[in-house]
């Protein structure tokens, strides 16, 4: 069974480093959670581990799942839309693609009462894609772009983790972050240099920019983890750090980017509590800081929308040539930092069914200037409901793989639409606006399903 389990464990790895895992906007540009299990209790796990995830929310909880391995995937469909005032840039659409598939995969192996070793894939991204044939629609700037205009970011990590129990209520955990990322652009002409383009960059020669089809980058990272168990183990406290992913550069969009195309997976840090209210019945919370501000082609302001004659907010001297796009201060999406809150229960309402419900709320993380840059990325969502439940199962592939107990989990979240209103340099006189013409907007819903084997 060992020999069997391993050779499970090694080959989901394997796969996991070869499919990327594509996903778009929930809690900024990443999952409200891992597997079914935690994303039926609003995305919880820090101090909850639950199935072969665990060390996706934090490695330490490796020492507390046993043997198994799960794997599973989320039918996502995300509802996004922009609306935009112009004389310039009119727009008034909804992005086309509608439904994705979003996989998830994990397992972990209990190699002794004390040291746990196994794996997670997990991802992050966004994505729009609008049609503008039109003349002066959305980014078609003197109808100069093509036909289609948007962008695609997949983003994934495989965390190889190891966990150490060093004594009955303890355990801590580390993982290394392999990063593997794909971008693609289109339709984007308009960024260019004045007078054909919008003048966000003054580089005659920015060939980097758009219609430049995939490129890939690749990454490392490293995740550090706590969990305790407390008064009788009824109290679960948990502590997870994860670092920034050093990306290697996206050359194909080098002109786009800032800093020549850098973009790094943010940092985030996280914690976490559980509680057995009665042997059947838990609650689990999280409070997670995600820092998109650290990254610049992320953080940095995007056009400034108070002042249409100089779009660069970060350079109010005389020379601009840092702060346009592909330089070191380059235009952004100008997010904030997310503090995300994670709040779930379940109830096991029988040896072969549990049942789980959870809430997610995280404030969008798009300031209200800055809407222009993000109709390309409308990630507003705030409020998600979750529902879930799993039903232990005695099947012939559990069986056959040598496992003592099969598991089938489901999971149902929707976030509720959100709308963010704000100005922009492109109003309907062709100028600044006293109050809003733009806005952006996301509604949400999901149905997981997922299979896990426990050894």
């Amino acid at each position: 069974m060992k020999l069997g389990c391993k050779r499970l464990l090694l080959a989901a790895v394997a796969f996991g480093l070869a499919v990327p895992t594509t996903v778009f906007a929930t809690n900024g540009y990443f999952l409200i959670g891992y597997g079914q299990k935690s994303i039926g209790m609003g995305g919880v796990g820090v101090a909850y581990p639950q199935d072969g995830l665990a060390a996706a929310f934090n490695p330490a909880g490796m020492s507390w799942v046993g043997t198994r391995f799960d794997i599973g995937a989320e039918l996502f469909r995300p509802v996004r839309g922009i609306y935009h005032n112009s004389a310039t840039l009119p727009v008034n659409e909804n992005s086309k693609g509608q439904i994705f598939l979003i996989p998830n995969m994990g397992g972990v192996y209990q190699d002794s009462p004390k040291l746990s070793y196994g794996f997670a894939v997990v991802g992050a991204g966004l994505g729009t894609k609008y049609y503008q044939a039109q003349p002066n629609y959305f980014f078609n700037f003197q109808g100069r772009a093509s036909e289609w205009a948007g962008v695609s970011l997949t983003q994934m990590q495989v965390l190889p983790s190891i966990a150490y129990k060093w004594n009955d209520h303890n355990s801590i955990g580390a993982s290394l972050a392999l990063g593997a990322q794909v971008f693609r652009a289109f339709g984007l002409q308009s960024f260019g240099p004045a007078p054909t383009g919008l003048g966000f960059t003054s580089n005659p020669d920015a060939y980097d920019l758009t219609n430049k089809g995939p490129d890939w980058a690749y990454g490392l990272g490293f995740r550090l983890g706590w969990l305790g168990k407390f008064y009788d183990d009824r109290l679960s406290l948990g502590l997870n750090y994860s670092s920034r992913v050093w990306m290697t550069r996206f050359k194909k969009y080098s002109d786009l980017f800032a800093q020549q195309g850098s973009f790094d997976i943010p940092p985030n840090y996280a914690a976490g509590f559980a509680y057995k209210v009665t042997p059947k019945f838990h609650v689990a919370m999280d409070v997670e800081e995600i820092l998109f501000h650290d990254i610049a082609s992320v953080g940095n302001p995007g056009p400034d929308a108070a002042n249409p004659s100089s779009f660069f907010s970060l350079c109010p001297g005389a020379d601009k040539t840092p702060c346009e796009l592909g330089g070191p201060l380059g235009l952004g999406f100008g997010w904030n930092n997310q503090t995300v809150y994670k709040l779930g229960m379940d109830y096991k309402w029988s040896h072969r069914l549990t049942l789980r419900w959870g809430v997610n709320y995280g404030k969008d993380p798009i300031p209200a200037n800055q809407v222009l840059f993000n109709m390309l990325a409308p990630a507003v969502t705030e409020y998600h409901v979750t529902l879930g439940f799993t039903r232990v199962i005695h099947d012939p592939i559990t069986k056959y793989l040598g496992g003592k107990e099969g598991e089938i989990s489901m999971d149902y979240q929707h976030a509720f639409n959100n709308t963010l209103k704000g100005p922009t340099a492109f109003g309907p006189s062709g100028g600044i606006v006293n109050g809003t013409n733009a806005s952006i907007a996301m509604k949400q819903d999901a149905l997981g399903l997922s299979y896990g084997i426990k050894f």
